[in-house]
């Protein structure tokens, strides 16, 4: 399904909220003191206007205990906001026009379990604590990737008072589900209860895969894909909705999940399976477990060359070393890769359908693409499409447009001074907040610093109201403790 476009969404007067007229805040559960990360003193969030309150909630996830018991602090403390996502499955149902009773029913048949057996016991610890069906949160976590709208890339920063630069992948995610916005958390992973965290993601509670995660060395978001190649095709069609269903029955991993598997540790399916049977010979739960102990390595090299002939639904897929940053336009099976080492952006629309590149030099000479999947992928006429999802892609090339724009001319000012080319954390913070990259459905934007494998900032919007450094902010961010 489609996200909503803007134009559906807005209402008259929606920018121009005064104080007094402004929503309330909804107050999010705040997590324990024993499970939320405090500020750093010596970290830049003294120099922010937020304060650490108005940050999303951090939970610290250890590792090394059995999956079912990881997320049980965060499941207790969120569990009305998560008891009230199952009304997505009935909206989801309504929007496809589908009969609740009888899809109710088959999905709690069919929707069993996940691909990985580890993320399965996660949810059902979650499914446990908050007293939601299992087969809804499966349906919750395999469904999700297909709502959003989103604006992602990396870009060339320099610190103030530093010479040295480095590659940061900025990040907006944008949903029409506003009960969505009360759920959003950043966890922390640990692979031992006295250990460094090893990897942080920002994501919605119940939900255990990745959308937007980084550990040190890569920084990875998702970015829905309103279509797929060769869609005219009937064969095209049926292989491309089989992948979809063999990841709804669980035979198949999410791409989020993929994504998990790039960024987090992961435990074998036989390790639990020997652990498993250990604690049934005990006669009792051991709330030990054995800690992942292979942290992903893999290289943006390594992603580019393997990963785009991996059977997954359609999406783009960013990625970020620190050094550069790599866009993956993913079909099922083929995907168009574009690299830069300066700055590339990426919204909800193929690079095809622009009229002209919207990169810049130094991107649009690193850019190649595989030819099988730019044979396949002929999107340079939006008209194919129904009015719904051609305002998707015009919206969509509208973010981008406005992002590109912002970085060209920065960058023709700074060439005339004969300076480097790059952009201040700051600006790009103001970047992200404006108008319409930042819209009233932006549920989150952030910045990931995938050289240090942390969160540089970050903010959410938890009224459909967000808006630019010149108008009301109805959200809550800030620079994130280190």
């Amino acid at each position: 399904m489609a996200p909503m476009t803007r134009s559906k969404m807005a209402a008259p007067g929606l920018f121009n909220i005064s104080e007094d007229d402004a929503p309330a805040v909804p107050v999010v559960p705040a997590a324990p003191k024993e499970n939320r990360t405090a500020p750093n003193d010596a970290t830049s969030l003294a120099d922010s206007e937020d304060s650490f309150d108005t940050v999303p909630p951090v939970y610290t996830i250890d590792l090394s205990l059995p999956p079912a018991q990881r997320y049980i602090q965060v499941a207790k403390d969120y569990k009305l906001i998560v008891e009230g996502l199952v009304t997505l499955f009935d909206e989801l149902l309504d929007s496809a026009k589908l009969p609740k009773k009888p899809m109710h029913w088959i999905a709690k048949v069919l929707l069993r379990r996940l691909y990985s057996k580890e993320q399965t016991e996660e949810l059902r610890g979650i499914s446990k604590v908050v007293g939601v069906p299992m087969y809804l949160m499966v349906a919750y976590n395999v469904l999700l990737d297909l709502f959003m709208g989103c604006t992602s890339g990396g870009a060339v920063v320099k610190e103030p008072g530093s010479r040295g630069t480095r590659m940061m992948h900025f990040r907006t995610l944008d949903w029409e589900m506003n009960s969505l916005r009360k759920a959003i958390v950043q966890f922390e992973y640990k692979e031992k209860p006295d250990g460094e965290i090893v990897a942080r993601t920002i994501n919605y509670v119940g939900f255990v895969g990745v959308l937007t995660g980084v550990r040190q060395g890569l920084s990875v978001s998702l970015n829905f894909r309103p279509y797929h190649n060769n869609d005219k095709s009937k064969l095209s069609n049926v292989k491309f909705y089989a992948n979809y269903l063999l990841v709804l029955l669980g035979f198949r991993p999410s791409i989020c999940a993929h994504l998990r598997n790039f960024v987090l540790p992961s435990v074998s399916d036989e390790k639990m399976k020997k652990k498993k049977k250990k604690r049934q010979v005990k006669g009792k739960e051991d709330s030990s477990h054995e800690a992942p102990s292979n942290i992903p390595s893999h290289s943006i090299t390594d992603i580019a060359r393997s990963f785009p002939s991996v059977p997954t639904t359609a999406a783009y897929l960013i990625f970020c070393d620190g050094t550069q940053v790599l866009v993956l336009e993913k079909d099922r099976v083929s995907a168009k890769p574009l690299t830069s080492p300066t700055f590339l952006t990426v919204t909800n629309h193929d690079t095809s359908y622009e009229e002209k590149p919207t990169t810049t030099t130094a991107a649009a000479t690193a850019a190649t693409a595989q030819s099988a999947h730019s044979q396949a992928a002929t999107h340079n006429d939006t008209n194919k499409f129904g009015t719904g999802m051609q305002e998707i892609v015009e919206e969509s090339m509208d973010r981008k447009g406005c992002m590109v724009a912002k970085w060209e001319k920065r960058c023709r000012r700074l060439r005339q001074q004969g300076r480097q080319e790059v952009v201040l954390v700051e600006q790009l913070k103001e970047w992200l907040l404006d108008d319409p990259v930042a819209n009233e459905q932006t549920h989150f934007a952030a910045i990931m610093d995938p050289t240090k494998g942390r969160f540089e900032w970050v903010r959410c919007f938890e009224d459909a109201g967000a808006e630019g450094n010149d108008g009301v902010e109805n959200g809550r961010g800030g620079e994130m403790p280190d």
